[in-house]
């Protein structure tokens, strides 16, 4: 439901609630958080399979199990829960900053 369509019905979301543009931030950030740290494993099997060719799903399943395995352990709800608290906050912060504008 919309902002708008719950300021007309009279109805408030509560502001944890997330609309579907903010979910898919969440997750996007989520992704790139879990790149991000699992970096040294990602260029690893970039790099094996650049050297195997073809032939690298045989040659490089131990780099592709390390990097499964780091990313599957970022991108579990804990993670997903501290990024759409992030955008929460972000949303506090711009209610703040829009209430102190009226109040001045």
């Amino acid at each position: 439901m919309s902002e708008q369509a719950a300021s007309e019905s009279g109805r408030r979301v509560p502001l944890w609630v997330l609309n579907a543009r903010e979910e898919k931030e969440a997750r996007t950030n989520l992704k790139n958080m879990a790149y991000k740290n699992c970096d040294e494993y990602v260029k690893a099997m970039a790099d094996c399979a650049k050297q195997n060719g073809l032939k690298c799903f045989p040659a490089c399943d131990q780099q592709r199990a390390d990097m499964r395995q780091c990313l599957l352990f970022y991108q579990t709800d804990h993670y997903l829960d501290v990024e759409r608290d992030k955008i929460v906050q972000k949303r506090i912060a711009r209610l703040e900053e829009m209430v102190n504008k009226q109040k001045s």
